[in-house]
């Protein structure tokens, strides 16, 4: 504020039918308003200012200094409407614009919201057109638009303030934190690098470096600037879990768990390093010290929505979809009271996906169906995956004409996606319309130019119809669009082997693994199929163990290895493996089925036959079970049994 040019200004603002009388009368008044200010008599100071404007009503100025006064006396709505009119009368006043701005920001600051800082933004730029080198406007501004997320404008400014001060590290870093915002990467690193060459043992701007690589899934810069970070500021528990969390992103996490339990040896009810731990030993399958963790969290705060959702994810992670179903049910069964309208809508649309998942894997496809429908309606707009998961479901209950009524309603709102697409063909296939189904799968399949993610979709309906040429001649055509993707290699490999082509078959799923070495799905795959056949199968059986460290809990890999070990005959091994895995595989017919044969094998011809009946009534997507035989080999036990 210009207080000791006051006089000045008042001198020059007065109009031309104010005499030297009055306004020196307005001077002295004026005066004596500062002097009851400074002794913090307000009322006094608004008394003598009134004076003052009353003699010299034209004088902007005054006007401008009564409304911060009554700023400084909270009485906020009079003091914008007289620095309001302090700018009407004296509008090249730079004083009058910047206390209207300071009244609007503490207006956006409180209840104004978003609009009044908007307008203070307008004043602040008002004040830098009238005294472009204000540097202290310059940094209020900058503040007011960051407050607004306008990031471009923020930037703009900031650069105006290096320009007048370019040795402010924390210009370089405010500005680099405005073009990180924008998504501009190269420009933040760029200031963020110039803020380090003023302050090289900054440890906020290493970090900032650090998250800007996060944001170009550059892994190994943004640890090696994090650890930088840490070497400056090794107590800093904030850097320590961004450490973390770059690496638990990066599958890492051993080197996440490392960096949680450090975090905790210095704070150990933190509930972000427990959340990390949590979530690392989970991925390394370490499932009960991973519940552990979720268990200690909820007793610090039985409301951690966070540390529930983990109990869940973990009860995913080794197959237990009966107690994620029931986790997942208490969390949306939860009081809502206090929480964040938006925020709610989030957290119950990713506990009904799970939800829907986990009663998908229980056999139980109408309530998938409802929870999908349930997240559609919750969240924002739902996107064509989670439409895709409700007519999934719809698909799998058999619920057709549902399924086909939702997938027509989703390819309305996205007529170019071809999973949504593919699901249509395929129902139509189920209703019998096979014609209707073929129209749209050679629809796909012309699109131009070629796509290898709708031609392998076009692939999977072929294969589910048992086309099962087609479905090689569609992924050959992929492979010439995408020669290594891992994905289309295994449809074609699947494919070649239902054609009965197993030495092809091997062929692609041994190139398959040369791109991408720890494949569990291709392991077990492989591994299986020359298992059944009976060639090299303690290769097979190898494969199959890689697939099941990979994926302990998987009860197709468990079946895989236990009927590995049964062709090798290590019946008592295979038996074990088998039990394991009709525990995951509920209701499979082929897992039903190897543990009937097993059983048989060690003499209990009584107890396999029960599983081969359960296997006539099992779930077999897949058609791999042959019926003719199972019913034979029932019929056999029995006779066996009356013998």
């Amino acid at each position: 504020m210009m207080m000791t040019a006051i006089g000045l200004l008042l001198a020059l603002a007065a109009p031309a039918g104010i005499g030297s009388a009055e306004r020196a009368q307005a001077y002295y008044h004026f005066c004596l308003g500062q002097q009851a200010r400074l002794s913090n008599d307000l009322t006094e100071a608004l008394l003598e200012y009134r004076k003052a404007q009353k003699l010299d009503p034209g004088a902007g100025d005054i006007r401008a200094e009564i409304a911060r006064l009554l700023q400084e006396a909270n009485r906020i709505d009079e003091a914008v409407a007289e620095a309001r009119e302090a700018v009407r009368l004296a509008a090249d006043s730079a004083e009058a614009h910047l206390a209207l701005a300071h009244l609007y920001r503490t207006q956006g600051e409180g209840e104004g919201g978003e609009a009044a800082l908007k307008r203070a933004a307008a004043e602040y730029e008002e004040v830098l057109r009238l005294q472009p080198s204000d540097g202290q406007t310059m940094l209020a501004l900058a503040e007011v638009y960051r407050q607004l997320s306008q990031h471009r404008d923020g930037a703009r400014i900031w650069q105006r303030y290096l320009a007048l001060d370019p040795g402010s590290f924390e210009g370089f870093v405010q500005l680099g934190a405005q073009y990180l915002a924008l998504d501009d990467s190269e420009q933040a690193a760029s200031a963020f690098k110039k803020a380090l060459e003023l302050q090289p043992n900054s440890a906020r701007a290493y970090q900032a470096l650090g998250d800007i690589y996060v944001r170009a899934d550059q892994t190994d810069q943004a640890v090696l600037h994090y650890r930088k970070a840490l070497e400056i500021e090794p107590r800093s528990l904030r850097l320590r879990l961004s450490l973390g969390e770059v690496l638990y992103r990066a599958r890492r996490p051993k080197e996440a768990l490392a960096e949680a339990e450090t975090v905790l040896a210095s704070d150990a009810r933190n509930r972000f390093a427990l959340d990390l731990k949590g979530r690392a030993l989970r991925d390394l399958k370490e499932f009960d010290k991973a519940r552990e963790v979720a268990e200690q969290s909820l007793a610090q705060d039985r409301n951690d929505l966070k540390a529930a959702y983990l109990k869940a994810t973990i009860a995913e992670a080794r197959r237990d979809f009966t107690a994620a179903a029931a986790t997942l049910e208490q969390l949306l069964a939860r009081d809502r009271k206090g929480e964040d309208a938006e925020e709610t809508g989030n957290n119950d649309r990713l506990f009904l996906l799970h939800l829907g998942f986990a009663y998908q894997q229980l056999g139980r496809f109408p309530e998938a169906a409802d929870a999908f429908a349930k997240a559609r309606a919750v969240g924002g707009d739902p996107d064509p995956a989670l439409l895709g998961h409700e007519v999934d479901a719809l698909t799998l209950a058999k619920d057709y004409d549902r399924g086909l009524a939702q997938v027509r309603e989703a390819r309305n709102r996205f007529p170019d996606n071809a999973d949504l697409a593919g699901q249509e063909a395929t129902l139509l296939r189920l209703k019998g319309d096979m014609a209707g189904a073929t129209a749209i799968v050679d629809k796909l399949r012309a699109k131009r130019p070629p796509d290898a993610a709708v031609l392998a979709e076009v692939a999977d309906f072929y294969q589910r119809a048992k086309q099962y040429a087609q479905a090689e001649a569609t992924l050959r055509d992929a492979r010439t669009v995408s020669p290594r993707d891992v994905r289309i290699l295994f449809q074609l490999g699947a494919s070649l082997e239902r054609q009965r082509r197993l030495d092809d078959a091997e062929t692609v799923f041994r190139e398959a693994l040369a791109i991408q070495p720890d494949s569990a799905p291709i392991l077990n795959y492989l591994g299986y199929m020359n298992a059944d056949r009976g060639i090299r199968v303690d290769e097979a059986m190898k494969l199959i163990q890689r697939a099941v460290d990979l994926d302990p809990e998987n009860g197709a890999y468990l079946d895989s290895l236990g009927w590995a070990l049964y062709r090798l005959d290590r019946v008592e091994q295979a038996e074990e493996y088998l039990r394991r895995a009709v525990g995951k595989e509920r209701n499979s017919a082929v897992v039903f089925d190897h543990l009937g044969d097993i059983l048989k094998r060690r003499g209990n011809v009584q107890e396999a036959l029960v599983y081969w009946r359960k296997a006539l009534g099992g779930e077999d997507d897949g058609e791999e079970l042959d019926r003719a035989v199972v019913e034979r080999k029932i019929r056999e036990g029995q006779a066996s049994l009356q013998q």
